[in-house]
């Protein structure tokens, strides 16, 4: 057997990429091929996420500095991954969290999309990405919205079968692309993220990519109206300049940048807390993080709800603003939660190994029932 994987765009190790790392090594003896419009991993990431495999990659590749203006070429994304025309496979699976679905399939052959989310700046996080934009922005946006639903909806035609990421997209590509998907939450490599049974540190844990809708502007501020309390804040992204500006005159938060897997891991073992304002589709750090004990404080949406049990693993608010972060901190101050070994256990069902299971009987199953309908 022969299968192409089609993934949207490499950048950065996160959540999607560690999908993909596992979807390739589930498909290691089916001699799979790797599709997707550019891959920017670094050498380090490259090699972990792709395990020796050489991604066939679109003209965006040879873009100057792509990974930091892709985003902006949202209008003329679709073009470039309907221009993705991989032949001569048995079957295809797409990991799609923006246009990935969206390839030129093989006729009368098998495509399974594992969906992250629909776009979200295209759909339930529309309004969110307008609110942030310029107005040239917006009105571009208005203009391309429009265009991009359609060819949204268009190619989930495409798809023979949808896997969802959470019971929360599987909501999504319903109301969306009124479709059926069964759940198979993504993997999260609990054995690596370890319990700490040492005394936790007097410092809250704020971690994830600086981009808008991660909503790390609210925790600071958050904390810089908590100035008795130490915030720790983890990660790289566009927003770099705004992040400084907010630090200024702020002592109690300390912000340390991009940090490998292990500095990452230490952090958040000895953390009070981990604090998570965005809305996310699933959430593998904020299981991470559960896995080494460590209790967390999320938004009520999205995969949170999901994966943190209140009161015992987490507490929750209910908006993202700085005075909802205050309340709920000063609630865990007044009702910690302490029980690590419980904090993770809670979210062992997610393991990586539990994913491989699930896809692998999956792929199977779909196979054998697209096979039956030929």
């Amino acid at each position: 057997m022969k299968v192409a994987l089609v993934h949207d765009w490499l950048r950065v190790n996160a959540g999607s990429e560690k999908v993909v790392h596992e979807m390739l090594y589930i498909l290691r003896n089916e001699n799979p091929s790797l599709y997707t419009l550019f891959n920017k991993l670094n050498k380090k990431d490259s090699t972990l996420v792709l395990q020796g495999i050489k991604p066939h990659v679109s003209l965006l590749q040879y873009f100057p500095f792509i990974k930091l203006y892709y985003r902006y070429l949202l209008p003329v994304l679709p073009w470039f991954m309907q221009l993705i025309r991989p032949r001569h496979y048995d079957y295809y699976i797409s990991s799609s969290h923006a246009v990935g679905k969206g390839f030129h399939v093989e006729k009368n052959k098998l495509h399974v999309c594992y969906c992250h989310t629909p776009m979200r700046y295209a759909w339930y996080l529309h309004n969110d990405y307008l609110k942030e934009s310029s107005a040239i922005r917006k009105l571009l946006l208005r203009f391309v919205i429009p265009f991009i639903r359609n060819w949204d909806i268009k190619t989930s035609s495409r798809v023979d079968y949808f896997i969802a990421n959470s019971k929360h997209i599987q909501e999504q590509i319903k109301s969306i692309y009124n479709r059926d998907a069964t759940v198979i939450y993504p993997p999260v490599k609990v054995a690596k993220f370890a319990l700490n049974s040492k005394p936790r540190q007097n410092y809250y844990l704020a971690l994830g990519r600086f981009v808008s809708y991660k909503k790390m502007a609210i925790v600071i501020e958050a904390f810089r109206r908590m100035n008795d309390k130490k915030l720790v804040l983890i990660g790289d992204g566009y927003d770099d300049k705004e992040i400084r500006k907010l630090l200024a005159k702020s002592p109690n938060i300390i912000w340390l940048g991009y940090q490998d897997d292990d500095r990452l891991i230490e952090y958040m073992q000895y953390a009070k807390a981990c604090i998570f304002a965005a809305k996310e589709d699933f959430g593998i750090m904020c299981v991470e993080t559960q896995a080494t004990g460590t209790p967390v404080l999320a938004l009520r949406e999205g995969g949170y709800v999901e994966t943190v049990q209140e009161g015992l693993s987490g507490y929750f608010f209910d908006q993202q603003n700085a005075e909802e972060i205050i309340s709920v901190v000063q609630h865990f101050e007044e009702n910690p939660l302490n029980n690590h070994e419980a904090i993770r256990a809670s979210v062992l069902p997610f393991s990586d190994e539990r994913f491989r299971s699930e896809l692998k009987l999956f792929l199977d199953k779909a196979q054998l029932d697209y096979a039956s309908k030929r």
